[in-house]
């Protein structure tokens, strides 16, 4: 009787499409499920970082790596790879500290206008940003002073926690205020180089000042209905800056000078005809990421090694926007 062994014997039942029924499915799904895991954890970290990514504009960062690489440059070509990356350090570490206690002051703002940021959504508690924004301080200021900026790292940190708690709702004094920050972002390279602040130094960072408190103004509008008046002097102001450094630095700045406005200049002119939120939002963006443009210009760099940092910076800025918003 040859049925009964047949009946016995294990036998894998295979669906129409070939896949495998019982206890191998189940093994399959078993280490699948294994493999998986890592992935999920990996997942989880990054949900863990990205709130504070986004409380510090993480992207907008590469920006302010510029500025003390510019003022380096004005009076020397050359770049000593280790002051200029520890000034590059200071300034980042600075901006982003920046950032971090901008939103902390801002939170009840933030609470009624953008409940969708770190600390109002609860994702950040005040407590841990104001752990973060001083600890990148403090960090900033040692980093500054190792590279030679022994008063402008200082003061760059005392005038940003200026700007953040007491200057940026005043319509006159907070973008002076905001402009000053950049400004002395560029002078601590200024320092570093010589020691002293010279007269070039002094040009560069009114320049650059004057730009980002164009931005400053332009920025008024994210919130609310946009305020034209602020939009176009904003827009005036950073055009001004902008038309000055190129006839300043004359043919070496003409090339960053135009980057700079091929970059920012269609975002902005949609929030001058179109003047709103959903406009002068890309627009402030769009004059952030200039930013390093406008630091070459300010230079007036040729030297084919500073030009590619500078034009790495772009890259990365313009990268990052698509991850996390810089404004």
């Amino acid at each position: 009787m040859s049925a009964e062994p047949t009946a016995a014997r294990p036998r894998v039942v295979r669906l129409t499409d070939g896949t495998p029924t019982g206890g191998a499915k189940r093994r399959r799904e078993e280490q699948s499920g294994a493999r998986r895991a890592p992935s999920r954890r990996e997942r989880s970290v990054g949900d863990a970082l990205l709130p504070y990514l986004k409380l510090v504009r993480a992207p907008a960062v590469f920006s302010a790596l510029g500025d003390p690489l510019a003022g380096l440059l004005l009076d020397d070509e050359r770049l000593d790879v280790g002051r200029a990356s520890r000034l590059s350090a200071a300034s980042a570490l600075i901006y982003l500290a920046g950032m971090a206690l901008n939103d902390l002051a801002d939170r009840e703002e933030d609470a009624r206008e953008r409940p969708d940021r770190p600390i109002p959504s609860g994702a950040v508690s005040p407590r841990a940003a104001a752990l973060v924004g001083g600890s990148l301080l403090l960090a900033g200021t040692y980093a500054a002073w190792r590279g030679g900026a022994r008063w402008t790292g200082p003061a760059l940190a005392a005038a940003v926690v200026a700007y953040d708690f007491q200057f940026k709702h005043s319509n006159t004094l907070g973008p002076i205020a905001m402009g000053a920050c950049r400004s002395l972002s560029l002078l601590m390279g200024v320092e570093a180089s010589g020691g002293a602040t010279s007269r070039r130094g002094i040009e560069g960072a009114l320049l650059l000042g004057a730009y980002v408190a164009g931005l400053t103004l332009v920025a008024r509008g994210e919130t609310g209905v946009a305020r034209t008046k602020e939009l176009r002097t904003g827009a005036g102001l950073a055009a001004a800056a902008l038309l000055a450094t190129a006839i300043r630095g004359g043919p070496s700045s003409l090339p960053w000078a135009a980057a700079t406005g091929a970059l920012a200049g269609p975002a902005l002119s949609r929030a001058l005809r179109e003047p709103g939120p959903k406009t002068v939002g890309p627009a402030v963006g769009a004059l952030i990421r200039a930013i390093p443009a406008l630091d070459g210009a300010i230079a007036g760099t040729r030297s084919p090694k500073p030009a590619m940092v500078l034009v790495s910076l772009l890259a990365l800025t313009r990268w990052g926007r698509s991850l996390i918003p810089i404004t």
